[in-house]
């Protein structure tokens, strides 16, 4: 019984932990934006509108955008 119990907080201990460790272990560029929707009021047709998404390349890598499609 003793030994189950054991086996059994290793295997937590190794499902909570294992996440930590590959965040961390990420190669490359990694990007993140501050916010990655943003919801316009009502706009009438013909005005031009414009928004700017703010982001940061976390990894430890050079990020390149090669392609940028408007939704």
């Amino acid at each position: 019984m003793k030994t189950l119990r054991l086996f059994i907080l290793f295997l937590l201990v190794l499902v909570f932990y294992c996440p930590i460790l590959a965040k961390e272990s990420v190669k490359g560029p990694r990007i993140e934006f501050s916010n990655k929707i943003f919801k316009f009021d009502v706009v009438f047709e013909g005005t031009p509108i414009e928004h700017t998404f703010v982001f940061f390349n976390r990894g430890d890598q050079p990020l390149e955008i090669k392609k940028v499609k408007p939704g």
